[in-house]
């Protein structure tokens, strides 16, 4: 396992938080990066998405790309759950392009709403439809707390109703430590397909820096090397404080590779 600087780490800091992740992340020694934000988020902005043109500032920062946050599956009716799907296989696109692994996203709708998970199914059905069979890129859902992807059983419906490989899990400490739900026993759970983690650390529901909040990281990072995740860990900053983003941003590069024991 490595640490990939997610672009949300300069979320509120910076106008522009991939550029300023392609600016700031490999000056702390960070060698990998994925874009989350305005530029990728949106139906409209996934179509009008410029990969030649991202890459070479990729290139140019000396970074590479691990994986994109797209658009949130399911949506609020069928007419969005086929633009959604559209967008996010516009997004597989793109991360072939980058040279990118995995997208990772969660769902378009609160857990209240009627119908979401079964639109959240259809989608990724659909997305699988529009994207070349020989594809490796990962489709990955992850937790929010209130969404429609939220409980340990969220995910198990739809991996036992969506057989393909390609469709995991991506684990996120903080929206799991938010909604309660013991994370070890889903990282146990969900071994076979956990592709992505995002990793975050929490007082509560607010997040916080790396190592100032209530999760015990060593033992995530445990349960995760003891059932052989192949994967690396994608850094999430959501702070409320992000004037400090920067700072958090090197510790929590030092403090995780000293959790991993990887030399710096």
């Amino acid at each position: 396992m490595d640490i990939i600087c997610a672009s949300i780490c300069y979320r509120g800091y910076a106008e522009d938080e991939v550029a300023a992740t392609l600016e700031y992340a490999p000056q702390i020694g960070y060698q990998r990066m994925e874009i989350h934000g305005p530029l990728i988020w949106s139906v409209d902005a996934a179509h009008t998405f410029d990969i030649s043109g991202m890459k070479a500032k990729i290139d140019a920062s000396g970074m590479k790309c691990a994986g994109l946050y797209p658009p949130g599956w399911g949506g609020q009716d069928n007419a969005d759950v086929d633009a959604r799907a559209g967008a996010i296989a516009r997004c597989v696109e793109i991360a072939e392009g980058l040279g990118a692994t995995h997208l990772t996203t969660s769902g378009a709708q609160r857990r209240t709403d009627p119908g979401a998970l079964d639109r959240v199914i259809a989608c990724v059905r659909e997305v699988l439809q529009r994207i070349p069979p020989e594809s490796q890129i990962k489709l990955t859902l992850e937790p929010h707390h209130g969404n429609v992807l939220e409980q340990a059983s969220d995910f198990q419906t739809i991996l036992d109703a969506i057989p393909d490989e390609r469709v995991g899990v991506c684990i996120d400490t903080g929206h799991f430590h938010s909604s309660g739900v013991d994370t070890l026993a889903a990282i146990r759970q969900f071994a076979s397909r956990l592709y992505a983690v995002h990793l975050k650390d929490h007082l509560g529901t607010v997040s916080v820096g790396i190592g100032r909040g209530d999760l015990n990281l060593k033992q995530i990072i445990e349960a995760l090397q003891a059932v052989d995740y192949q994967g690396d860990l994608t850094l999430e900053l959501e702070v409320e404080d992000p004037e400090n983003l920067p700072r958090y941003t090197e510790e929590a590069y030092f403090y995780l590779k000293g959790m991993l024991g990887l030399q710096l």
